[in-house]
């Protein structure tokens, strides 16, 4: 009976080392080797005047968005092969105290606006956020409900980093 109790754990961690194999390393892994990584960050500074509207109808739709393309050389084709790009976007969220904080793209905010029919003001949620290609990035504000995004009338201040 005691050697059938320390048979059995026996046979389990045979069984589990089983599984341990090297077949799931690939050559490709095992020499890919970089020796530390790079950021690189860049400010931007976009401005009214930097925002383009897509040319989508004002019907709901994914094709109605303002955007804002920059250059950006950090960005090159081995970072789009093998690194990666975040982008920041800075908020105040206190103004009496001038406080604020850098939030990651793609990032919701809420923006308002005056109702020309009442006067009143609402709130609509904006969605930033981003999408790059070799050596350009491009900033671009959606509105939730499909509709055309309000006109930005304030500079942003949107930091992108580049690992490599």
């Amino acid at each position: 009976m005691k050697l059938l109790k320390l048979f059995i754990p026996a046979i389990a961690v045979l069984a589990l080392f089983q599984g341990c194999t090297k077949e799931y390393i690939t050559k490709q892994y095992i020499t890919q080797e970089y020796n530390g990584a790079q950021v690189l960050a860049r400010d931007f500074t976009v401005k009214p005047g930097d925002w383009k509207r897509n040319e989508g109808e004002n019907n709901p739709g994914f094709e109605n968005y303002l955007y804002a393309e920059f250059e950006n050389p950090d960005i090159t084709k081995d970072v789009v092969d093998n690194g990666t790009v975040q982008a920041f976007i800075y908020t105040i969220y206190d103004v009496s105290k001038n406080l604020g904080s850098w939030n990651p793209l793609p990032y919701v905010y809420p923006i308002e606006i005056k109702d020309a029919d009442t006067g009143d003001i609402l709130i609509a949620p904006e969605n930033t956020r981003f999408e790059y290609n070799e050596g350009t990035v491009t900033f671009i504000i959606q509105d939730l409900d499909g509709y055309d995004p309000e006109d930005i009338t304030n500079e942003m201040s949107i930091k992108v980093c580049v690992t490599i």
